[in-house]
């Protein structure tokens, strides 16, 4: 599935800008039928900035995710020995709140179809991030709390403590030893969408969703 994933980055020609994690929690693992968290490419032109209009395809079924967004300030190359969260924390520049765009583009819907999900780029259409926070290391990331609104409705909640890794900087140091980054690593301006905390919410055109991080801020869109 990734040699697949692979090959359809190479044809797409795009410029990426980093990656995403998904199945990071028990109930999206269960529902995608994998082993362990999945990983896919994040492109310049699928991501947004807060408050964003962003078009849907409706045969795609699209769903939102309230996630972390990390970004790195330093290299993570390649190299044997595993990293450590702590060494990851180092290289880590900014935290964010962000929406994930979840989109299934092949027969048959996500659930038992976690292989195709990785072959189709994990499911990525697009990311909108709100605005970064330099002072990230003041937030207890292993336990902060979301609150998605969807029209005004809180309709999902949740914590960062929900992800398998414990919390975002510990994701993306699992995403720093994925085999998939042999030979090449984690680059500097990399951002990486470390999976949701509200679970996975379908959307249609003409919803609005904002998602409160509290302290760390905020991250709003509007669908087309």
């Amino acid at each position: 599935a990734y040699a697949v994933q692979a090959a359809m980055i190479e044809v797409a020609g795009l410029a990426q800008v980093g990656w995403k994690l998904g199945a990071t929690t028990a109930a999206t693992l269960e529902l995608l039928a994998v082993d362990e968290p999945l990983v896919g490419p994040l492109f310049a032109p699928h991501c947004h900035p807060d408050g964003a209009e962003v078009a849907l395809i409706a045969a795609h079924r699209p769903g939102l995710e309230s996630e972390f967004l990390v970004g790195l300030a330093a290299d993570l190359p390649p190299r044997e020995r595993l990293y450590q969260p702590g060494e990851v924390a180092a290289a880590v520049d900014v935290v964010a709140p962000a929406f994930e765009i979840i989109g299934c583009r092949f027969e048959g819907g996500l659930a038992g179809n976690g292989l195709l999900a990785i072959a189709d780029g994990g499911g990525n259409a697009a990311i909108v991030r709100g605005e970064p926070a330099r002072d990230w290391r003041r937030f207890a990331l292993d336990r902060h709390p979301v609150r998605l609104r969807l029209n005004g409705v809180e309709v999902a909640s949740g914590s960062s403590s929900d992800l398998v890794f414990g919390d975002p900087i510990a994701a993306a140091a699992w995403l720093a030893n994925h085999p998939l980054l042999a030979g090449r690593g984690l680059k500097r301006g990399e951002i990486i969408m470390t999976g949701t905390c509200t679970g996975l919410t379908f959307i249609k055109s003409g919803d609005e969703a904002l998602a409160d991080y509290g302290d760390l801020g905020q991250v709003r869109a509007t669908f087309v």
